[in-house]
């Protein structure tokens, strides 16, 4: 008989990608990890995968058992879910991911309403950037991620569902004293903003290149001279008037309130799309239930307020 927690492993490699990656996920070591996957090539009597440098390279009968395995996944999930359901109350614990903007935005609004509904619910959270979330809601790290549509979710189709959370318009921020504040004004054309010095951040890879690849289609490549981790950073340079940037409109919530700059809406208008992702199987589970709840109405209110 397969065992599942083997199969949980295997199915963890497969979206981490190394043994060591798994390990890590797991708080296990590696030799550890490696042991029970050889304990399931050995009860298979097939071999699964090879290592192929600092990764595996899968094997035909590894490939076969890996498309059988989300099935069998997904099956616990919904027999998971059936059995929380039957509890009178949202118990247990739920543990959350999302990226930078959404954590300052519609994270602490959905715990306060989940907080407040269901008691009784431990909630944990952890901010991720998308493609992090993604794995992270695959191998059974988190309970459910907020993504968006500037990663890629291609390869997790066939282990995630998603469901559409908000739509997310990028703006151009500037200072209050930048040539494009002037008065009355709310909105630029992304051409506009060909000849200024831009502070963005390149080390959010989708982000970037979704920017990047707007500004291709307007004829030009913004001239990036800052580079910065954190919108903070980001926001002093753009203080001194010398710099301009474009940030998701759930990033400039807090900015609005801050005299010194100018959130204008971009022409074209230029947006992504948030996700709920959640491990097939799992969404009859009331506490993931209740989150997509939570950061529905919490979305709601940055709708009403954008």
């Amino acid at each position: 008989m397969l065992n599942l927690s083997r199969l949980q492993l295997l199915h963890e490699l497969s979206v981490l990608g190394t043994i060591s990656a798994v390990a890590r996920s797991l708080n296990l070591t590696r030799p550890a990890v490696s042991q029970q996957l050889s304990l399931l090539e050995k009860e298979l009597g097939l071999v699964l995968f090879e290592r192929s440098g600092r990764g595996v390279r899968w094997t035909s009968a590894g490939e076969r058992l890996l498309a059988g395995i989300g099935g069998i996944l997904q099956a616990v999930n919904e027999v998971e879910a059936d059995l929380a359901r039957t509890a009178q109350t949202v118990t247990g614990d739920l543990r959350i991911a999302a990226f930078g903007s959404a954590a300052a935005t519609i994270i602490p609004q959905a715990i306060t309403q989940l907080a407040k509904q269901h008691p009784s619910l431990e909630i944990f959270f952890n901010e991720m950037e998308p493609g992090d979330g993604l794995k992270a809601t695959a191998t059974k790290q988190v309970d459910i991620a907020i993504v968006d549509d500037l990663t890629g979710t291609e390869n997790f189709a066939h282990q995630l569902d998603f469901q559409p959370l908000y739509i997310d318009p990028f703006k151009a921020v500037v200072s209050v004293d930048h040539r494009l504040a002037g008065t009355g004004r709310k909105s630029v054309e992304l051409w506009e903003l060909a000849q200024e010095k831009w502070a963005l951040n390149q080390s959010a890879i989708g982000y970037q290149t979704f920017i990047v690849n707007a500004c291709h289609a307007e004829g030009y490549t913004p001239q990036i001279m800052s580079s910065c981790r954190n919108i903070a950073a980001t926001l002093e340079f753009v203080r001194t008037g010398s710099f301009v940037t474009v940030l998701p409109g759930l990033a400039t919530h807090n900015i609005l309130l801050d005299p010194d700059f100018r959130c204008l809406d971009l022409r074209p208008v230029t947006q992504r799309r948030l996700f709920s992702a959640f491990a097939k199987g799992s969404k009859a589970r009331p506490a993931i239930s209740a989150a997509l709840e939570a950061f529905e109405h919490a979305c709601s209110i940055f709708i009403d307020h954008r």
